[in-house]
C-alpha cells in the first residue's frame, strides 16, 4: 500500500463548497506536517473534549511515525484551496486487541463548513473498505446517550451502525454510553456462478 493514494470511489467530486467546485481527497496516511492542521480543524469543531484531543494528538503522533506498524490508522479528508491542502475531516480507527478481526472507530471530524456533504461517509466508507482488507468482521463505537449526541448517533445509523445490545467484555459503555456496532461484508462476486 503506497503512503499516500486517492480512493476513486471515496473522491467527491464536484462537491459545491461556499459557491467552488471542489474535489475532496481521502488518504490512509497521515505525515507529521498534517497533524497541526488536523488537530487545529478538530479544535474549532468543538466535538472533541481536550481528553479526546490529546488522544487523537497522540494516535495521529503514532501513525505519522510508524506507519504500516501503527496501532490505529487516520484517514483523512482534504481539499485544494488557493493557500494549499486544507484538512475538512477525518477518523482515526484500530483493530481491538486480543479480539482480532473486530475493529473500534475512535472518533470522525468533519469541519462544520463541510458537514452534510458526504464527507463523513466517505472517511467511513474508506474505513470499512480498509478493514475488510484485512479480515475485518465488525466495527465498534462508543458514542453518548445525551440529546447533544443526537446528530452523532443519526449519522452512525445512516452510515450501515447499528446500537449493539449485546455486551462484550472487550466494549462495555461508559455511564451514558451507547455501543454501536457495523457488521462488514463482503461484496457481493459479480462473477459468481449458480
Amino acid at each position: 500500500m503506497s503512503d499516500r493514494y486517492v480512493m476513486e470511489s471515496a473522491v467527491l467530486e464536484n462537491e459545491v463548497i461556499e459557491g467552488e467546485v471542489c474535489e475532496v481527497r481521502i488518504s490512509a496516511m497521515i505525515t507529521p506536517d498534517e497533524i497541526d492542521s488536523l488537530l487545529d480543524m478538530a479544535g474549532t469543531t468543538g466535538l472533541l473534549g481536550s481528553d479526546e484531543l490529546i488522544a487523537a494528538e497522540d494516535m495521529a503522533w503514532g501513525c505519522a511515525y510508524q506507519g504500516e506498524e501503527a496501532a490505529c490508522r487516520f484517514i483523512q479528508a482534504r481539499i485544494n484551496t488557493p493557500d494549499g491542502e486544507k484538512p475538512i475531516g477525518f477518523l482515526c480507527f484500530a483493530e481491538l486487541p486480543n479480539w482480532e478481526r473486530n475493529f473500534e472507530l475512535f472518533c470522525i471530524v468533519v469541519a462544520p463548513d463541510y458537514q452534510r456533504l458526504g464527507i463523513g461517509s466517505a472517511l467511513i466508507a474508506e474505513m470499512e473498505r480498509i478493514a475488510m482488507e484485512w479480515g475485518g468482521k465488525r466495527i465498534f463505537l462508543e458514542t453518548g446517550e445525551g440529546r447533544q449526541f443526537e446528530k452523532s448517533r443519526l449519522f452512525y445509523e445512516a452510515n450501515g451502525f447499528a446500537v449493539e445490545s449485546h455486551f462484550y467484555k472487550q466494549f462495555i459503555p461508559k455511564d451514558d454510553g451507547v455501543i454501536y456496532c457495523r457488521t462488514l461484508e463482503p461484496a457481493e462476486d459479480s462473477q459468481s456462478y449458480q
